[in-house]
């Protein structure tokens, strides 16, 4: 009965994997309650010797995320979604992990809002130039251009920092899970 009920509670913490993967890792814990019986345990011991079936699927679940934004190329998305799994672990993450992934994420988000808005700037110069009497049109043909161009490297270098912050979140997960499966162990 506690074999039952272990295994179902693992199933159902295990929900947001697909149905195939969920299977294969409840076939190695159904294999322990096996052999475990096998060798003369009780199903209470087997249990107490895997641990709770709440921590085993978080941590699951954290490599499952981890895996799937390393995978797609470290999506931020991806990589939110792993680091709010890791977050679900322990206190240690929510503070070591989830703040400053947050501030990141927050400087990166104005990051590429100013080069949004550096490029959107061009509009302005060309309104200027066309309709006000500051510059000439040629003027902010030339200032429009400028203001594409820096609007375009600010971008590029946002994109660069963005993918560069996912890949060393996903590396620093990684290595946090290690730490806790060492910890547990």
């Amino acid at each position: 009965m506690i074999r039952e009920s272990y295994l179902r509670q693992l199933w159902e913490l295990l929900a947001p994997v697909p149905e195939k993967l969920r299977r294969e890792w409840t076939y190695d814990y159904e294999e322990h309650f096996r052999a475990s019986a096998e060798l003369g345990r009780s199903e209470e011991e087997a249990a107490s010797e895997l641990g709770d079936p709440r921590l085993i699927a978080k941590e699951l679940l954290l490599n499952y995320r981890v895996e799937q934004a390393n995978h797609k190329s470290g999506s931020i998305t991806l990589v939110s979604r792993a680091v709010f799994a890791a977050v679900s672990l322990g206190f240690f993450n929510l503070i070591f992990v989830l703040g400053p992934f947050i501030a990141i994420l927050g400087v990166l988000l104005s990051l590429w809002a100013v080069a949004a808005a550096v490029a959107l700037s061009s509009l302005m110069a060309m309104y200027e130039g066309s309709f006000g009497g500051a510059i000439t049109g040629l003027q902010a043909t030339f200032i429009s251009m400028a203001l594409i161009g820096l609007g375009m490297l600010l971008g590029a270098g946002a994109n660069w920092l963005t993918r560069a912050f996912a890949k060393l979140t996903l590396q620093y997960l990684k290595f946090n899970s290690k730490v806790i499966r060492v910890r547990r162990g």
